[in-house]
């Protein structure tokens, strides 16, 4: 069963864009996010043009469920090529696909206030990271963690490896867990020779969206910037409810 949830293609956010406003149709957004339980936020940001990266086959399968396109043309769109993916073949929530840091940092930075650009996608064994307008470090790097338990000696170990050294001091990172226990285990590590902002954040299982993050003791003294730029920070604007 496929469950890949790369694009097949480079992501054409114009085409994307022309797409989805044919599958909502007369529709309003807020109307067509509901019925398709998805926040008008997100549905806005790609009709407007403002992310970059394509939806997950799961976010599209949702869609294609009450669009007035066909599946295959929003897979087309989204840069997947239609002919590997079964619409019984995916599932439409996080349960139960594969995770990938994509999976959850695209639609949970979609819902952020501040401005964001992805520089690395994560391959060749370096962190996914990303520019941050206005924050108070210089770039976001993301780790996910696969591990069921994780000590103060795994993360200097991840920190000091050959594909951390693109990791300046004037950085954040965040390590990606959907395990509350290692969530817990880890928020609570101090690391206080290390001059990095750290944190760590769960993922919601139900979701995929992060749920918490908290800081771990560094060499960095927070300021309250630092706790503004955050993966649990929500846009204030949106009036209507959020989904995903």
């Amino acid at each position: 069963m496929r469950r890949n949830v790369d694009p097949d293609y480079e992501f054409d956010k114009d085409r994307f864009a022309e797409v989805l406003k044919a599958a909502i149709g007369d529709r309003s957004y807020s109307a067509f996010g509901k019925e398709a339980d998805i926040s008008f936020g997100y549905i806005s940001k790609y009709i407007n043009k403002k992310c970059d990266v394509s939806p997950t086959v799961q976010t599209l399968k949702k869609m294609a469920k009450v669009a007035k396109v066909t599946y295959s043309e929003l897979l087309e769109a989204a840069g997947y090529d239609s002919n590997k993916y079964d619409e019984d073949d995916i599932s439409a929530t996080m349960v139960n696909s594969e995770w990938s840091p994509m999976n959850t940092l695209l639609p949970t930075l979609c819902r952020t206030g501040f401005k964001w650009q992805f520089v690395s996608n994560g391959t060749a064994g370096a962190p996914l990271c990303a520019k941050i307008e206005g924050a108070p470090f210089e770039s976001w790097y993301f780790i996910p963690v696969t591990k069921d338990n994780v000590t103060k000696e795994d993360i200097l170990g991840i920190l000091g490896s050959k594909e951390a050294e693109v990791i300046s001091s004037n950085s954040k990172v965040t390590f990606l867990t959907a395990n509350e226990n290692v969530y817990n285990q880890m928020k609570d590590i101090e690391v206080n020779l290390i001059s990095l902002r750290i944190s760590v954040a769960l993922v919601n299982k139900n979701d995929g969206l992060i749920g918490e993050e908290s800081y771990l003791k560094t060499s960095v003294e927070l300021s309250d910037k630092d706790r503004v730029y955050v993966l649990t920070d929500r846009d204030t604007v949106m009036i209507t409810p959020l989904w995903l």
